[in-house]
């Protein structure tokens, strides 16, 4: 059985820095549905698992996504700052709609926040996938980017009871892989 679906994987990770630079912004270069390879997992504490994932490829452009297990979601986006190659300490954040305990876990939770080192003008990912019934809910997922408190990117997702919902397809899927230095 797999484990909670909490997709917030970097494309190229740095290891901790402390030292880290400032990013000025963080650009949503792409958004909607995605498809993915789990490679591995992380359990949280609280019982959330993050998929290290690879070979995602962008699908379809939509802020709309069908509730059902198996379906990604989130965006591409584009570290900007000062100076090319500088890492950058994020937060990667996803706030649900409602509270939800996952399997394992102790208390509720209604936000989730990881860690993330990038350099400045690397194109990264964060997402969401749904594994387990107890993640499916309809309503406004929230999916964030910030440093040090400061929200630098934000998209919002509708997770709808509609299993047709799929968005505009973007032509033949856009596929990257992951890379770590």
């Amino acid at each position: 059985m797999r484990a909670a679906a909490l997709i917030l994987a970097s494309i190229v990770g740095f290891a901790r820095i402390a030292d880290a630079g400032e990013a000025s912004d963080v650009e949503i270069v792409e958004y909607g549905l995605y498809t993915a390879e789990v490679t591995g997992q992380l359990r949280e504490p609280n019982g959330i698992v993050s998929n290290l994932i690879d070979n995602i490829c962008h699908i379809a452009t939509t802020t709309s996504v069908p509730m059902r297990q198996g379906i990604h979601f989130g965006f591409r986006y584009r570290v900007d700052g000062p100076e090319n190659g500088v890492p950058v300490e994020l937060t990667l954040a996803v706030q649900f709609p409602a509270a939800v305990r996952p399997t394992g876990g102790g208390t509720a939770v209604t936000r989730h926040e990881r860690s993330a080192t990038l350099a400045v003008g690397t194109v990264s990912y964060t997402g969401y996938s749904f594994d387990h019934a107890w993640e499916l809910m309809p309503g406004p997922w929230t999916l964030e980017v910030l440093q040090h408190g400061r929200k630098l990117a934000e998209k919002s997702f509708t997770v709808v009871d509609e299993p047709a919902a799929q968005g505009t397809p973007s032509g033949p899927p856009s596929c990257f892989t992951t890379s770590s230095l």
